[in-house]
């Protein structure tokens, strides 16, 4: 076995200032330092969010459009936070996620009778959602601070109607009472939990939202209908 002579630099010193001179010139931004592998698949944060009470709606949850790309660097949540390109995603799976994340606090929720992720009935409510920011930065050297970052446009529509359309924002960093988890960890992992973290305030702010609104009578009357598979015309309500 050859030994290392002095003022031979191992194997392992190169990968090492290679990942130091990218941090330097990457500048404080160390969301493009990634570390493969690190970070756990994408975790589950309900809402635990509880309607008050179902009404007999089907709604289908159809896949999101990804529009981040058109809203690089816009300021979300009111925040120094801006809208960006890091995620740790490796293939195109944000629309998905999105989307089953919806239906599922939908359906735990148990504001409508019946959840889907299509669209079944030409009555249903429908739910389509653009996706503004979902990603997550890091800043920092020393101290790192990570962000996620998710702003969603949500319409809700019946039969080509809109109904109900607004962006929800949320913003939820490490140093938030929101984060779930932990202070020592990778870098990717704790962008993938603040990002699963924003997702989970911002759906909070969604049901919440939604809800007031079949009580104030922007949907169609629940009483008008027969049912959760009610057919035929429904009277609706005007806005």
């Amino acid at each position: 076995m050859q030994k290392a002579t002095i003022g031979q630099p191992s194997r392992l010193v190169w990968p090492a200032l290679a990942i130091c001179l990218l941090v330097s010139v990457s500048g404080c931004n160390r969301a493009a330092v990634r570390i493969p592998g690190a970070s756990l698949s994408f975790p589950a944060t309900p809402t635990l969010y509880s309607a008050r009470k179902m009404y007999p709606y089907n709604a289908a949850v159809l896949l999101p459009i990804d529009l981040r790309q058109q809203h690089y660097e816009e300021h979300v949540a009111g925040t120094r936070w801006t809208g960006c390109r890091t995620d740790p995603f490796w293939a195109n799976e944000a629309p998905t996620i999105i989307r089953d994340r919806i239906a599922t606090e939908l359906t735990a929720s148990k504001l409508f009778a019946r959840v889907s992720r299509a669209e079944t009935e030409p009555n249903d409510m429908v739910i389509r959602t653009e996706i503004h920011a979902f990603c997550s930065q890091a800043f920092g050297f020393l101290i790192v601070r990570v962000a996620g970052i998710t702003a969603l446009k949500i319409t809700l529509e019946r039969n080509g109607r809109p109904l109900f359309q607004h962006k929800f924002e949320r913003v939820v960093t490490d140093a938030d009472p929101q984060y779930s988890g932990s202070q020592v960890t990778f870098i990717e992992q704790a962008m993938t939990v603040t990002m699963a973290d924003s997702l989970r305030e911002l759906l909070k702010d969604f049901l919440a939202r939604l809800e007031q609104e079949v009580q104030v009578g922007t949907l169609p009357n629940p009483s008008l209908q027969s049912g959760p598979a009610a057919s035929g015309r429904r009277a609706e309500l005007e806005r």
